[in-house]
């Protein structure tokens, strides 16, 4: 069968390439192996999503009892558990329906290379019209979108059933364990450690970093902005601190620490980070470069070392260092679709996507981070401001957090920022905005804001520095950093 991309994996980046190319006219061909949707839709964003969002409408009700509303609010995990079934199962059963209307073909089975421009596909899933087990397709371009697994910690095998990863997490916990160790201190355990105190767990959070999220790009303030509220809560959080050993037993699991410390906990969640997953495409046949760890080297255009196959999400490497992350993934997607039907036009630029965290506080960060910008050579200069002072913050009894921006002191150029407080990843959209506009910092200024609103705490964060440059005999209207990127 013959078509003029082949995509291998549903995920963010497989199913973002699919749709984009099916826009550009190229007739695609959408291969899964497992459950449509990819790990994002079954075991990452939408139900962990969907449990945060729980676990966060139970603290901010309880934050106004006393305050005009009356009572405790507290949760049924078991019937949330339930809830998150069935909306990664509504979404799930209408993915097929929404890529068929655009035309894209899906087939489901094991894909493999035959060589640079056909696949192969076991198939595990009958097509309507035959009967055969395995079947070929053929394209000029063919996109790897094959994703992560899980990370495994030598110190601390997972069973799957009380020491588990995040997919075991989100598919077999049913019940709430009373104690619960968090191994690994980034997104995963500063958000599964959040949802599972607000159900009722005690939680505790170990990281052999020096702070939390260490090897994100969240500046530091933010980070202990959210140890601090994670610590108030009752949340245990332990920096510079690694599992030894640990040994299930039946009445829980004993874990020795790095300080000689040995503690008793009903489970254990290892969030120790993700492995690229590449095993059994048949990339070495066809001269697929993979690097030591892995993960499939590309080009800034996401093109691999051999022409016409391009790798997206998880299972890449690029020139430019990138989050594993959906919104990376869903980022490249557009990218390699756009450079596979119509030519490497477009550069990889990680700097445009946002990284967001939901835990006891919600944190987002676009651009270069106030260290970044050093390192790159700018003049940088951070403008803060407080929820304290928001209106909104104030009707809503939810102050707790802080907007940063980033930019030139000599030039005014917006560089990027990072927000923390209430629908921080809503609000990181306009500074992303921001950055790409020819109006840079001053894309604020000529917004008009709805009031009260979390939004236009961005304008007051940047009032001091551009009133000093109207005063100044500067050029004030610089474009962002982003602005005319690919």
């Amino acid at each position: 069968m013959q078509f003029d991309l082949i995509v291998i994996g549903s995920g963010p980046g497989g199913y973002k390439a699919a749709i984009n190319a099916a826009h550009l006219g190229a007739k695609v061909a959408l291969i899964e192996r497992d459950l449509p949707g990819g790990t994002c839709l079954n075991q990452g964003c939408i139900p962990k999503k969907t449990l945060l969002h729980m676990a966060s409408l139970i603290a901010s009700v309880n934050e106004l009892e006393g305050r005009g509303l009356v009572g405790h609010v507290s949760g049924d995990f078991k019937a949330a558990m339930v809830q998150k079934d069935a909306v990664v199962k509504g979404i799930r059963d209408s993915f097929p329906i929404w890529l068929k209307r655009l035309g894209v073909r899906i087939f489901r089975g094991e894909a493999r290379f035959v060589d640079r421009q056909r696949v192969r596909i076991s198939l595990t899933e009958p097509l309507a019209d035959t009967t055969v087990a395995t079947l070929e397709l053929q394209a000029p371009r063919i996109i790897i979108a094959t994703g992560s697994t899980p990370r495994e910690l030598p110190a601390c095998p997972t069973d799957g059933r009380v020491v588990v990863n995040s997919r075991d997490f989100l598919f077999k916990l049913d019940y709430l364990p009373r104690s619960v160790l968090c191994v690994g201190g980034g997104a995963i355990g500063v958000e599964f450690g959040f949802l599972l105190h607000q159900f009722g767990a005690k939680v505790r959070i170990v990281e052999q970093g020096d702070r939390l999220l260490y090897r994100s790009s969240m500046p530091d303030r933010a980070c202990s902005a959210l140890e601090r509220k994670l610590s108030r809560l009752g949340i245990e959080v332990c920096n510079n601190l690694n599992v030894i050993s640990t040994k299930v037993e039946e009445n829980g699991i004993e874990v020795e620490f790095s300080n000689c410390e040995r503690a008793r906990y009903d489970y254990v969640l290892v969030a120790v980070g993700r492995q690229p997953q590449t095993q059994g495409l048949g990339l070495e046949e066809i001269g697929v470069d993979v690097n030591a760890e892995g993960f499939i080297v590309t080009s800034e255009y996401l093109e691999t070392s051999v022409a016409g196959i391009y790798a997206v999400g998880d299972v890449k490497h690029s020139p430019m260092s990138s989050p594993m992350t959906a919104n990376a993934a869903l980022y490249d997607g557009k990218v390699a679709a756009t450079n596979a039907i119509r030519g490497n036009e477009l550069h990889a630029n990680y700097f445009k996507v946002p990284f967001v965290i939901h835990s006891a506080l919600e944190m987002a960060s676009v651009g270069l981070s106030e260290d970044q910008a050093e390192d790159a050579g700018f003049a940088e200069e951070v403008a803060r401001s407080s929820l304290g002072g928001s209106g909104k913050a104030r009707a809503c009894h939810d102050f707790e957090g802080f907007t940063e921006v980033v930019h030139d002191a000599e030039t005014g150029q917006l560089l990027g920022g990072c927000i923390v407080g209430p629908e921080a990843g809503e609000q990181i959209h306009m500074l992303s905005a921001a950055l790409q506009s020819k109006l840079g910092l001053w894309f604020f200024k000529d917004m008009s804001y709805s009031h009260p609103s979390w939004c236009e705490e961005l304008e007051t964060t940047i009032d001091s520095c551009t009133s000093a440059f109207s005063k100044s005999d500067k050029i004030i209207f610089r474009p962002g950093i982003l602005a005319g990127t690919e």
